[in-house]
C-alpha cells in the first residue's frame, strides 16, 4: 500500500515541477521581450545606429532597414533619461512562437515630445 502512495506522490512532484517550469519560461519571456526593445531604445537615444543594426537581425543586409535604422538614429538621439510610458506587447502571453509589433511611448527627457514606435519582435517557442 506505501509504494503506489510513494509513486503518486512522487508523480505528482514531477508534474508540478514542469508545470513550474513551463509557467516561469512563460511569464520571463515578456520580460527578455521587453528588455530588448529597452536596450534598443536606449541605442537609439544616444544614437548608435551600429549597436541598433547588432541587434536586429538581417536588418543590416536591407537597404530600407538600413536607412531607417540611421535615420532613427539621427533624428531620435537625445540627451536625459529614457523613460518608457507605455509599452503594448505584439507577442504577450503567447505559449509558442510568435512574432507581431510591439507599440512602446517614451520620452528622451527635457522639452522634446514624446515618442511612440511600432518594434517588430519575434518570440521563439
Amino acid at each position: 500500500m506505501i509504494l503506489p502512495r510513494i509513486w503518486v506522490i512522487a508523480l505528482l512532484v514531477l508534474l508540478f515541477l514542469a508545470a513550474s517550469a513551463f509557467a516561469a519560461r512563460w511569464l520571463t519571456a515578456e520580460n527578455r521581450e521587453r528588455a530588448a526593445v529597452v536596450e534598443l531604445l536606449h541605442l537609439q537615444k544616444e544614437g548608435d545606429a551600429s549597436g541598433m543594426l547588432a541587434l536586429l537581425p538581417g536588418c543590416a543586409q536591407k537597404p530600407k532597414c538600413r536607412a531607417d535604422v540611421n535615420a532613427n538614429a539621427r533624428t531620435l538621439r537625445g540627451g536625459g533619461r529614457l523613460t518608457i510610458l507605455r509599452y503594448d506587447s505584439g507577442s504577450s502571453y503567447a505559449f509558442a512562437a510568435s512574432s507581431g509589433a510591439s507599440r512602446v511611448a517614451w520620452d528622451r527627457g527635457g522639452a522634446t515630445p514624446a515618442v511612440v514606435q511600432c518594434v517588430a519582435v519575434e518570440r521563439r517557442g
